[in-house]
């Protein structure tokens, strides 16, 4: 058996509990190091998965044999840690969104691009069962010509209750919002439609919101290559009309609009993404780990992998793991042209609301 891959992880808050949960089951990684500026923080997580605990990236690198970094800070700071991993030789798997700005990911494009070092994107929802087993679906050519897809996640508890990610995730002024807004949650969506489809995002146009003011309802408009069309729609400040039945008992924990949701539970207001072409369409319940399947022949349940959340981040660690090794599978995982793709498709949804006109998108060149 080849040696397991020791990996460092940056930033040790909410999202890496789920990484460090996914990645402590598998049998070819090592939780090694983990570097956080809480050091509380760092001390738990220490505690909880027997790594060993830094305060910053610069110590960890340099007192730790490590192949390869997991940077899951908040956003603003993928720039800086990206730099001091990939210039010290270590590949960087990267949560999302790639950054919080264009000049941020140009930076890291640059970067990526001199050291010549494996780079991954965290498009952790490639990794979900439902969402894999949509794309065979829909590659097959078992749902024809691609005519338009959907997300919507309406609900909360008012207008008041509502709280946006603090300015430490992203800068007063520039893009930001709710958890499971477009910038933060919806550019998950942009990719995985992408990719299950093959399909590229060519304009955008809609609403987003900006960090540190009040947060609105948000939708985009999405133009794909061949005229498919995307819809998505985010606002947590209103209350849901989960109506009896319309939720689902989850296999895997997740989020909704209501925040976190344990495995096993009811989720009255479910992230569900919907595919329709020529020749039939799909319902795909990412989190709650159920695919269903509508074509002339009526509809039915398709069987998935049982392995929902965390099991997609281990999934998608172990990739990185071969990415290093250079034997990572085609068309898998999210690449840096993948992850400039996707912020460039949510920077132009502010573009166009400052304009008022639809933005084409022309990235990556």
């Amino acid at each position: 058996m080849s040696k397991r891959m020791r990996l460092g992880l940056v930033g040790l808050g909410g999202v890496a509990q789920e990484h460090m949960r996914g990645i402590a089951a598998s049998d070819r990684l090592v939780l090694a190091a983990g570097a956080d500026i809480n050091s509380d923080r760092a001390s738990k997580s220490a505690a909880d998965y027997g790594l060993k605990p830094y305060s910053d990236v610069t110590s960890m690198i340099a007192n730790e044999a490590l192949d390869g970094i997991l940077v899951l800070t908040p956003p603003q700071f993928h720039l800086p840690v990206i730099k001091v991993a990939m210039n010290a030789g270590l590949p960087v798997l990267c949560e999302k969104p790639l950054a919080a700005s264009r000049s941020d990911a140009e930076a890291i494009r640059n970067i990526v691009l001199q050291t010549g070092r494996a780079f991954q994107f965290g498009a952790s929802y490639r990794f979900l069962p439902a969402i894999r087993e949509a794309r065979e679906i829909v590659q097959s050519g078992a749902l024809g010509v691609i005519r338009c897809c959907s997300e919507s996640l309406i609900g909360g508890q008012g207008a008041e209750a509502v709280e946006s990610l603090s300015p430490v995730h992203y800068p007063e002024g520039g893009p930001g919002g709710t958890p499971m807004g477009l910038v933060d949650h919806g550019v998950h969506l942009i990719d995985a439609i992408s990719w299950i489809t093959g399909l590229a995002p060519t304009s955008v146009f809609g609403r987003g919101n900006i960090s540190g003011d009040h947060p609105l309802a948000e939708s985009v408009l999405m133009t794909l290559e061949r005229g498919a069309l995307v819809s998505l729609s985010y606002d947590e400040g209103t209350f849901g009309l989960s109506l009896p039945g319309s939720g689902v008992f989850t296999e895997g924990a997740g989020w909704n609009v209501d925040g976190f949701v344990s495995a096993g539970s009811y989720d009255a207001y479910p992230c569900i993404l919907t595919i329709h072409g020529s020749d039939g369409a799909l319902r795909i319940y990412p989190y709650a780990n159920r695919l269903y399947h509508a074509d002339a022949d009526g509809l039915r349940q398709v069987p998935v992998d049982p392995l929902p959340n965390p099991n997609h981040f281990r999934l998608q660690a172990e990739e990185f793991g071969r990415a290093i090794r250079g034997e990572a599978q085609p068309g898998w995982a999210a690449g840096l042209d993948d992850g400039l793709a996707a912020l460039d498709a949510v920077l132009g949804v502010y573009e166009s609301q400052k304009s008022g006109r639809v933005v084409t998108l022309n990235y990556p060149d």
